[in-house]
């Protein structure tokens, strides 16, 4: 499964164009085999579980998407009829800050790629905003969550009200915003 098309194009080309469709449930891939089809950008963030089956303990992995009913896409509102044809989404949502969206997109794509241990949580999480000086997240602007034997951090994307908890590195270091 390609999750973004064109594959080596960054999200930041396509400011000013992105939407998010509401899909119905499980059919972000379907939805994205029919965008890469018709050659129309998207961008759709899997990660891979793991499970076992069968008696004898055997591992299936399997791609899934990270975000679940949610699939954004790259297209101008006069050309959104190349949608309907496809009768696999519920609705079509507008995306107001094009800029901040498309990096908590990056910074949540990096947590996933970066750390091992991280777990997604519906709702936004709340506490402190904080800027992220060093490690693999440099840059990036999270939610510091405080836990009773370590601090973690949440990254969040509005537009699907999730977040994604990763546990802090004890030397990281962080400036509040």
């Amino acid at each position: 499964m390609i999750q973004r098309y064109p594959e080596d194009r960054p999200l930041e080309e396509d400011i000013g164009l992105w939407w998010v469709l509401h899909t119905k449930p499980n059919c972000e891939k379907m939805v994205a085999t029919y965008l890469l089809n018709r050659k129309i950008s998207y961008y759709l963030p899997t990660v891979q579980r793991k499970e076992r089956v069968g008696g004898l303990g055997r591992i299936r992995t399997s791609e899934i998407p990270l975000f679940r009913g949610y699939l954004c896409v790259a297209l101008e509102k006069k050309e959104h009829n190349r949608l309907y044809d496809t009768k696999k989404f519920v609705r079509i949502l507008e995306v107001d800050d094009q800029t901040r969206f498309v990096q908590e997109l990056n910074a949540v794509a990096r947590a996933v790629e970066s750390y091992d241990d991280w777990t997604l949580r519906y709702g936004l999480a709340p506490g402190r905003k904080v800027l992220i000086l060093s490690g693999p997240l440099a840059g990036f602007e999270g939610v510091l969550v405080r836990r009773k034997t370590d601090k973690q951090l949440a990254l969040s994307v509005e537009m699907f009200n999730q977040s994604i908890l990763v546990k802090l590195d004890p030397y990281t270091r962080l400036e509040p915003l």
